[in-house]
């Protein structure tokens, strides 16, 4: 009987951030097999902010990153997805579950999503309504939205020397895609039931747990549920461990 391949894992970063904030996450990854590409978007350090919009990050990640590996390649796929990053990711994933391509009769698929302090949108919903508005960490200048404090809110559970480092990890973000309304998530699909995680993020000052608990509550559908006593960033904080419990989802995706 053949072994059976591993899937490869899409890491698509939140608001104000680039690929590189999975760094430290990358070589237990690998050490596990699994092979990884970047999820950008568009709406990161956007040169016309007020033209982006959050269609123009589904486009762009399922245009870019995901056809050309399921469609292009074959290749089964995990998507992780942290905090904004989880409502483009959501609505790119929409009919590329395995369940409807397999019905297709086509191969590659996206296999499991698996979601970090994510923010969660129903349909026709934008991330800042999701948010109840913009929050208290964001400044604003002209159209484009910034990180305030982020040692306070982002990172207060990560090594203070890596401070420099890690505001590296940190760009200017198009409000308008935060603001403007994303297209149907996949996570609502029955593709997907059993392919759906979330870990939370306990000590969060950025997306509180409250809200964290509510967006979970409001989807109507059954999450995995794996929870860290980490603030924003547990990949940061706690990459081992996180590496270990990703591995561990994909597993039971797998397993399917």
């Amino acid at each position: 009987m053949p072994i059976k391949s591993l899937p490869e894992i899409i890491l698509v970063p939140g608001a104000f951030g680039t690929p590189a904030c999975f760094d430290k996450l990358l070589p237990f990854l690998e050490e596990a097999g699994f092979k990884t590409h970047p999820g950008p978007y568009p709406s990161y350090n956007h040169a016309k902010p007020a033209e982006a919009t959050c269609v123009g990050d589904i486009t762009h990640l399922r245009s870019n990153v995901i056809l050309p590996l399921i469609e292009d390649q074959q290749k089964d796929v995990v998507i992780i997805a942290h905090s904004y990053g989880c409502v483009p990711s959501s609505a790119a994933a929409k009919d590329l579950d395995k369940q409807t391509r397999e019905a297709q009769g086509k191969a590659g698929s996206i296999v499991g999503l698996i979601f970090i302090a994510g923010i969660i949108t129903l349909d026709g919903e934008s991330a800042v309504e999701a948010m109840g508005g913009l929050p208290p960490y964001v400044r604003m200048d002209g159209d484009t939205a910034f990180v305030k404090e982020a040692m306070y809110y982002l990172y207060h559970d990560c090594d203070p020397a890596m401070a420099f480092e890690l505001d590296e990890h940190l760009g200017g973000h198009a409000a308008a895609a935060l603001a403007t309304k994303p297209t149907a998530p996949a996570w609502a699909d029955s593709g997907f039931d059993g392919r759906r995680a979330y870990l939370r993020t306990l000590n969060d000052r950025c997306k509180h747990l409250s809200e964290q608990n509510q967006w979970l509550k409001k989807t109507g559908v059954e999450w995995k549920v794996v929870d860290f006593e980490t603030g924003h960033y547990p990949f940061h904080s706690q990459p081992k461990a996180v590496a270990a419990h990703i591995v561990g989802l994909i597993n039971d995706f797998t397993s399917l």
